[in-house]
């Protein structure tokens, strides 16, 4: 918006001085009508231009607010109003996948809640670009997770914690702002059940990677005593619909730091990496006799990695300028011996 009015006063102060130089060159009388006129005509544009600014932030403002709502309603017909069937994001979803998506996550999470923190809006004519920051929270009910577990733990319920960094595009059609795509920039979520609340864990993995190449994957945590704690780390990429993941559970290492280097795909898809965590407990018999292990505790943790394509832009156009070079040196060369042979015709004639 600063940009818009900064060029607006730039406007008015080159229009304000040609009119008033051209004055002197009118009568009198004229000259005291003339500038004022300009004056005040500059400056009820320039309310009009802010006020159509403001007015399109506070309806993407509204748009926004709705999407929370209606979000928290987990009403799929009413958050599809605020998009756009041209609608696409930067993982590659359309319009009809997107619905599919946002239909299957509220029959999974029936008590998801999202909060939504506004970080700046931009604004271009007839487009935005908003970045946000959502936080997502939920309580699972499991009874798989219950199966095999300690009974005094509390297996059957999880929860549900995550953090989203993205953009939201979009473009006023038809007279309303309707969200065109979005570009997920950071994700982290974690899900925890029964004594896997009760434990720190640090799971990392770069932010961005090249595709088609390694990158690592660490968890940190600090097992309690008469605990054994298995953990899996591995990536999927971010299809739809998801396959299902892997899991190949190792010990985890004394000093508490389990690590993996995975290999990112070949096809450029963004991925997830996936880090799950399985805690028991172990009873041991006074006469050491008999060694029993429950599981106590279980999670799965998750963040976003953006792959990006590995290569020089400027290299490549240094390469194709030192090809062109080469072309023309070659043509030069061969454009020679002929000027030399009309020569020697010119003095065989002479």
């Amino acid at each position: 918006m600063k940009n818009i009015i900064a060029v607006l006063m730039i406007v008015t102060f080159l229009s304000s001085s040609a009119q008033a130089f051209s004055v002197f060159a009118v009568k009198k009388e004229g000259a005291k009508k003339g500038p004022v006129k300009s004056f005040i005509e500059q400056k009820r544009l320039e309310r009009e231009q802010e006020n159509a600014v403001k007015n399109d932030i506070n309806e993407i403002k509204n748009v926004l607010k709705c999407l929370t709502e209606y979000s928290n309603e987990h009403n799929v017909e009413k958050v599809l109003t605020l998009y756009d069937k041209s609608y696409r994001s930067f993982d590659g979803f359309n319009y009809e996948t997107f619905t599919k998506m946002l239909k299957e996550t509220f029959e999974a999470y029936d008590n998801l809640t999202y909060e939504s923190d506004i970080q700046g809006i931009n604004l271009y004519k007839d487009k935005a670009v908003v970045t946000l920051v959502d936080t997502t929270r939920a309580t699972l009910s499991s009874p798989k997770a219950k199966k095999n577990a300690d009974e005094n733990s509390d297996m059957s319920t999880g929860y549900l914690e995550g953090e989203c960094n993205y953009a939201i595009y979009l473009q006023k059609i038809n007279g309303c702002w309707k969200i065109i795509g979005d570009n997920v920039i950071s994700e982290i979520t974690s899900i925890k059940y029964g004594s896997a609340r009760e434990y720190p864990m640090e799971f990392t993995a770069p932010m961005n990677a090249p595709y088609d190449s390694d990158y690592c994957l660490t968890l940190k945590m600090t097992p309690k005593k008469h605990t054994k704690v298995v953990a899996s780390l591995g990536k999927e990429e971010i299809l739809y619909p998801s396959a299902e993941p892997r899991d190949v559970f190792r010990k985890l290492p004394k000093d508490g730091i389990l690590e993996r280097v995975v290999h990112s795909n070949e096809n450029g898809f963004n991925e997830y990496a996936i880090a799950s965590v399985g805690i028991t407990k172990m009873d041991v018999a006074q006469d050491l006799s008999v060694i029993e292990f429950q599981m106590t505790g279980l999670a799965f943790l998750m963040q976003r990695v953006n792959l990006y394509k590995d290569i020089n832009p400027l290299r490549e156009v240094k390469k194709d300028k030192e090809n062109t070079l080469k072309d023309t040196d070659k043509a030069k060369d061969k454009s020679e011996p002929e000027k030399e042979d009309k020569k020697d015709n010119v003095k065989n004639k002479g």
